[in-house]
């Protein structure tokens, strides 16, 4: 790491856990440099495969920091202030880095949630995944991938939290498989996603946090619905919908008709 790479990085304009991407100052490159800020210091990352251009550094934001013209802001990354920390791999990027990525999340109905910033997703290029990122509150404790290609399993997940992945907020819960329908639904209900059909004793402090509970499992899943339904009445108000069509598969209409009696 070269000191003016470490000066230059210091004195750019950032917001206090924000994340800025832009032409790479150590190769030249269009785009490909990405600086994060976790509050007590900044990482960059050049994603050019020929660039070594990478650090960390704790410091003092300069308050007179000029802002370059060239940065691109993308999605703030909070980093947990708890035991339990995330650090987000340095191969997420952008999900616009790659049509593919981008046109899957618009194709399984998660990318209006992703415009209105309920959720936080990334492309993983090693791995060729799209990442959801899992937050509790505002911070980023796990994430999960869901492969763009034919490779097992389907869905990686990177942590060991064990956290369910929610999007949206409100006081119904709507209990889900994969992250894409909970995306789909944050319309108008939280959804959670169990990334699975099982419960396990992590996602019950997640749960407890709603008032009331719907099961909607994809249609192959309904007797795993039934069972699901029985072990969280001892916890919260549990419903059950039955779907015949997988929630991410829906128009929004039908969504919304489908979940009506719920939606205040």
């Amino acid at each position: 790491m070269t000191a003016w790479l470490k000066d230059y990085v210091e004195g750019l304009s950032i917001a206090p856990e924000g994340r800025l991407r832009m032409d790479c100052p150590a190769c030249g490159k269009k785009n490909t440099f990405s600086v994060s800020d976790t509050g007590g210091e900044r990482l960059w990352y050049c994603f050019h495969a020929d660039c070594n251009a990478r650090g960390r550094t704790g410091f003092r934001v300069r308050k007179d920091a000029p802002y370059h013209p060239l940065l691109k802001k993308i999605q703030p990354v909070h980093e947990p202030d708890v035991d339990q920390v995330f650090e987000l791999p340095e191969t997420f990027v952008a999900i616009s880095r790659d049509p593919a990525a981008e046109s899957y999340v618009k194709r399984v109905n998660a990318y209006d949630a992703y415009l209105a910033g309920r959720v936080d997703i990334r492309y993983d290029f090693r791995m060729n995944r799209v990442v959801y990122l899992i937050k509790d509150g505002r911070n980023t404790v796990d994430a999960a991938g869901r492969s763009l290609a034919n490779i097992k399993p389907k869905w990686w997940r990177y942590g060991n939290s064990g956290s369910p992945f929610t999007c949206g907020d409100g006081a119904v819960g709507v209990i889900l498989e994969d992250c894409a329908s909970a995306c789909s639904i944050s319309n108008y209900l939280s959804g959670v996603a169990l990334l699975g059909t099982n419960l396990q004793d992590s996602h019950l402090p997640f749960l407890r946090r709603y008032n009331r509970l719907i099961v909607a499992l994809d249609k192959d899943a309904t007797q795993k619905a039934f069972q699901l339904v029985r072990q969280l009445q001892a916890h919260r108000p549990t419903s059950l919908v039955v779907l015949n069509k997988d929630v991410k598969d829906m128009t929004d209409d039908e969504r919304k008709h489908t979940f009506q009696k719920y939606i205040n």
